[in-house]
Order: C-alpha cells, then structure tokens, then sequence
C-alpha cells in the first residue's frame, strides 16, 4: 500500500523536467519570440538593472552627448543648417574634444556641405554615419554620407548593426561587426562596422581592423548591454531640460554651444572627450525603452556600446546550456522538499531557493555575468505548486487509509499522528526493538463448551473488548486475535522508549479487568479463572504484510515466537504472567516481580531466566509484602541446593498464598529433591509442551 504516493510526483518530476527543457528550447536557439519564458526573462534583464541600480558603474566621464534638444530646435530649425553643424564641430575642436561621432544622418547634399566638410576635416577625428537600405529585392544597399563628409571623416560607420532589437522593443544585446554584408568602406571581405566600433577606433587611435579583432564579428554569446548609473553627472552641475537627468553621460545643449553658455565645468569636461552629437528634440529623434526611461534616446545606446567596449566590461550572457541544466534540475528541489518537510516549511524552503537564485543572479551580474533565473525559478515554481496540490487532494485519501488500517490496531491519538505524519510507518520490513504481548484466557475450551454460540460470541467480545483497551490505552498496538488469544507489541508504529514498562504495566491491568469481569458475569456464563500472559521484548521485524485484498501489520521473529511460547509456559509454573529478562530490565523499575527460574521453552536452545509481575512498584498487597521476601529465601535456598531449607520457606509462603501455583511447583520439588536430590539436573526447566 502506498500512503505517500510517491510515484506519481516522482513521474510527474521526470516529464516536467523533459517538458520544461523543450519549453526553453526556442530560447536557447535564439527563437525567443516562441518561448514560454522569453517574455518573463526580458522582464527580469530589465528589472536586475533597476534593482542594482546604486551599485552600477557611472558612465565614463569621457563621453558626453552634445543634444539637438528642444530649444535647439526651436532656436535654430529642422533640420538644423549644416553650417550650424560646422560652427559646432570647429568649437568643439577649440576646446579640446579628441572625437566627435555624428548621429546624424547627412544623405541628401544640401547647402553646407562644403563647410562642414571643411570643419570635419580641420578636425581631423570625426566620424560619420552611413546607412543600410533594404531593396525589393531582398538585397542590402548602402547609403553614404554626402562625399565632403565621406573624404574628410575619420571613419563612417552604420547605426543599425550595433543594438539588437528585440521584439518588445528593447535594446539588450549589441554587435560591433556583421560579417553577413560587407562594409563598404573597407571591402576585400570585411564585416560591416558599427558607428560605435567606428567611434572606438577613433577614440582610441587604433584601426577599425584591431578593433574588430578585439571585438570578433558574431561574436557569440553576444554582448550584453552593461548600463551605466543614471544621472551622476547632474552632481556636478544643473541638467536642465537635458533629458531630466536620466542620461548616464553628460549632457549639453547644442544651442547652449553654439551661444557660448558653456559652463567652466562644462568646458573642462569636453577637453579630451568623445562627443556624440544626437537629438532628444520631442518628435525628432529616435528613442527605445531602457531600463531607466522609457523613452532613450539612441544616441544614448550608442555611448552605452562605446562605454562597454572602452572598459571591456559588457555583460557576458550565461551559456544556455547551464540554464537547460538548472531547468532539468529545478522540479526535483520541492520533490525532495516535501518529502522532508511540512508543506509550510517545504514553501519556506522554496521561497528562500528562489530568493537565494534571484540574488545569486544579481550577484554574477556585479560580476559580468548575466544569468536568467527565469526558467529554473518558474520550473521550480510550477513544479512545487503542482506537486503541493498532489500532496493536498490524496493526503486525505492517505489519512482515511492510515486510520482504517491502524485504526483497528492502536488508540485513536496514535491513528491520528500516524495520518499526520504517514512516514512513521515504513512500507516493506523495518527492524525494531519491540516489546510481544501474548495473552489467553485460562481453559477457553472449557468454559465455550458450558455456552450456546451467541452466548460465546457475546462472551468473547465482552472479554477482548475490556481487555483490549489498556493495551489501546499505553500505546500498544493490536497485531491480531486468535480466537480468545491477543497478540500486541509496542515501539511500533510510534516509537515508545518506554515500551518495556508499559507492556509489563498493562499485563497487571489485565490482571485486574480479569477480577472487574468476574463479578458482572451474565446469567449461566461461567467465571474466567485467570488469563495467561506472556511478554519478551527484542529485535523483531515490523512490517505491513498480506496481499491487496487483505492488508496487516504484524511482527515477526524469533522474539516474537519466545513470547509466545513464554505464555504457555505460564501453565508449566501455575503463573499468570511470565515475561523474559529482557523484558524485565526495563521494566523492573516500574513493578514488583519475582524469579521464577530459568526455562528452555520448545524451539529454544539457549534457557531463559522468567519473571512474574505482581503488582505496579510500591502497590504489593499486604499478603504478598509478607509472602514475597519468603519467596525470594526459598529460591535462593533451592538454587543453593538446600532443599530441606527451601521446603521449609515454600510451605511457609503458601500458608499465606494458598492458591499460589509457582509456590506448589517449586515446594513440590523441593520435596522430591529433599528426598533424593538430582545428580546431574543444570537448574534449567526443559519444557515439551508449547
């Protein structure tokens, strides 16, 4: 029987795992607008930013966005004149600016040219935008910058290569090169370069070639974006309608240059600096939702490229595999939770993995990890939900088997704590220090034969019933009944430490119900004389045994078997409880017994020394406070061989325990042996009969 119901979650575990692995497939081959968990991981990229946010890098100093804002605008027109544009260029060159990176397209040739490819040139490092064009065809053209700023720019490079879109809309992921189409510039084969690797290499002095080399077209795992701190900047002066301080980098109005409004703070930051020029004009600039602000500018995005690539610091994506691995792994945690755990505590338990996964993902972050606890956290999720509402709709189920099993074995308080926890009982044999219980009712087949049989059924359940409950009562359990016979042990299924004492305790109990029963007696119904008891304790072996129609749980074993032959060897001595020396170790602080001697019961090799319990520990009658210390001189006296000593001592115990059958066995043979003593008797009482 199964009151776990372990095989189900455990198949459950198996196909979810395979199940969870092929939802995450389409992600892995980078497919995620099919993937069950693409969606929540863009959230998570977006939000770890936010919630790291203090602990980001501000942007690099160096980099400063020269913004076609608003007042620019309104100021000077749109399109701004292209001498507007070379005016800015010749004074960014007065003061200082190493690079400056157009994000501006200049296509169509218009007046200005000339002079603002005179001013690119006076430069000497600028960088300039051509663009991809998409044909009917399907084929990819380019178009480049009017020739004045062709011929006199430092590098050209395209926008469009350098973010990676993703279908939300958002910017996650960049490439420096693409090698599908062949930069137009450079040729003989080359990947098309990006305004951002042009910037780089202008920056820093290198050729775009070593920049590609550094930086490999397709690189794989692609780049992840390393945003910057928002708005450190605005620390050291006002922002003004620059963008509401969202910026990580710098920020200065082109209209406040052109005007000569500059700052002595803003003068001294553009010495050296790389400066993009871009619009944040409303309606005249392209912008993507960041993880700061909703709508970035682009040129915003181009300067988190350069920014990563001049600190070499860009986020390096977790290989896929490892999250398939963690996917595969993650329904087991509250498999093995729950089966540990309280459904409360397995919860607590799941809670602090997914709390402990999240800011173990934050934590590779600071370190240039990006790992997306998505798949493995709603794996885990789903699977501890799942397997929790399992455990829910069959623990009842469970609890209804445990209670009608054991419910007709042991007390109602150990039914309960057996359904509320199932895994105190093992399923398949379990070894255990037991205590076995055998009690019969003395000359049965006499006493059924003086009754009808309703008469002896109505008998029987009276007596079983009366002398069932002591042994429910202490925490025993009933193994079986075996007409008028009991068989019951205790320390299982719930453990008892005090197994020992309570067996010996509910024996005199027995005892006891024995006299109660004798005086209420039903008309024509004869008196029981006595009931016979006999208890061992040991290793016996514990176990739900039967078959699917029939189910029991029963021990078994050599221990077992010593107490029942220790209940029939009660008639050999005239006793009414014998228990073994195990049994009496533990218990001997609990009752008052006396020795009976040492018996070899049938299909036992080794003697066993006997004990019989009289009464609870301090509660001996005031006959047996006298009879028993005359029982403990004879016994020794006899064992000491002095027979006429012991006869003596016997005779004089039964005066006060006339009907004591121990004390006529042992004066009978104190008798006979005073006669003729034995030559060759080992003090053992070998028995014959079970």
């Amino acid at each position: 029987m199964n009151f776990l119901g372990k095989s189900f979650p455990k198949r459950f575990c198996i196909v979810f795992c395979l199940l969870a692995a092929i939802a995450y497939a389409p992600v892995l081959v980078g497919g995620s607008a099919f993937g069950i968990f693409s969606s929540v991981e863009r959230v998570w990229h977006d939000l770890s930013f936010t919630l790291r946010q203090n602990s980001l890098k501000p942007g690099d100093p160096r980099l400063i966005l020269l913004a076609i804002d608003d007042d620019s605008v309104h100021a000077l027109g749109f399109p701004l004149p292209r001498a507007v544009y070379a005016q800015a260029l010749n004074k960014l060159k007065d003061y200082g600016v190493k690079t400056v990176v157009f994000d501006v397209l200049f296509l169509e040739n218009r007046e200005g040219d000339a002079e603002l490819g005179a001013a690119t040139k006076r430069h000497g490092n600028v960088v300039h935008l051509f663009t991809e064009k998409a044909e009917n065809d399907g084929k990819v053209t380019f178009q480049m910058a009017v020739k004045p700023l062709k011929d006199a720019a430092k590098h050209l490079g395209t926008p469009l290569i350098g973010q990676h879109l993703d279908d939300d809309g958002h910017m996650r992921t960049f490439l420096l090169f693409n090698s599908e189409l062949e930069d137009p510039i450079l040729k003989n084969g080359r990947p098309t370069t990006s305004l951002a690797a042009a910037a780089v290499a202008s920056f820093t002095g290198k050729t775009i070639e070593q920049v590609e080399k550094e930086n490999p077209a397709d690189q794989l795992p692609t780049p992840v974006f390393n945003f910057r701190r928002p708005g450190d900047w605005d620390k050291l002066e006002n922002c003004g309608k620059a963008d509401k301080c969202t910026s990580p980098y710098r920020t200065i109005p082109l209209l406040d240059l052109i005007s000569g409004k500059l700052t002595p703070v803003q003068k001294e930051a553009l010495k050296g600096s790389l400066v993009m020029v871009g619009s944040i004009s409303t309606g005249y600039f392209d912008h993507f939702p960041g993880p700061f602000n909703p709508h970035t500018p682009g040129p915003e995005f181009h300067m988190a490229v350069i920014d990563n690539v001049l600190h070499g610091d860009a986020l390096e994506a977790t290989n896929r595999f490892f999250v398939i691995l963690l996917v595969l792994l993650a329904p087991w945690l509250p498999y093995f939770f729950l089966r540990a755990l309280t459904p409360a505590k397995a919860a607590l338990a799941v809670a602090a993995t997914l709390a402990a996964m999240l800011y173990g993902a934050l934590y590779l972050m600071n370190r240039g990890t990006m790992i997306y606890p998505v798949a493995p956290g709603l794996t885990m999720l789903v699977s501890f939900v799942v397997l929790t509402v399992h455990k829910v709709l069959t623990e009842g189920a469970e609890k209804q088997a445990i209670k009608a099993l054991f419910g007709q074995f042991v007390a109602p308080e150990v039914v309960n704590q057996l359904a509320n926890d199932p895994s105190k009982v093992k399923l398949g044999g379990e070894k255990r220090d037991l205590t076995i219980f055998f009690l019969d009712i003395a000359h049965f087949t006499n006493i059924s034969e003086k009754m009808d049989p309703e008469q002896l059924i109505h008998f029987l359940n009276r007596y079983l019933t009366a002398l069932s409950d002591p042994i429910l009562e202490s925490h025993g359990t009933i193994d079986k009944y075996i007409g008028d016979c009991i068989m019951a042990f205790w320390n299982a299924p719930v453990l008892d430490p005090d197994h020992r004492k309570d067996a010996v305790l509910t024996a005199l109990a027995c005892q006891r119900i024995i006299l109660e029963l004798n005086k209420t007696l039903d008309p024509g119904v004869p008196e029981v004389p006595m009931v016979r008891i006999g208890i061992n304790s040991g290793i016996a072996t514990v176990a739900l045994t039967g078959t699917q129609r029939k189910i029991q749980y029963t021990a078994i074993g050599d221990e077992v078997n010593l107490a029942s032959r220790l209940e029939g060897a009660n008639k050999f001595f005239g006793s009414k409880i014998m228990i073994s020396a195990s049994t009496y170790e533990g218990a001997k602080d609990a009752c008052e017994a006396r020795y009976l001697g040492r018996a070899r019961v049938v299909g036992k090799a080794v003697p066993v020394p006997v004990y019989e319990p009289l009464a609870e520990k301090g509660k001996l009658t005031p006959v047996w406070a006298k009879g028993l210390p005359l029982w403990e001189k004879g016994i020794k006296a006899f064992y000491d061989k002095k027979y006429d000593d012991a006869l003596a001592l016997f005779t004089e115990f039964l005066g006060l325990m006339p009907d004591d059958g121990p004390g006529e066995l042992y004066r009978n043979i104190s008798r006979d042996y005073a006669a003729l003593p034995p030559d060759d008797w080992d003090q053992v009482f070998n028995l014959t009969a079970k």
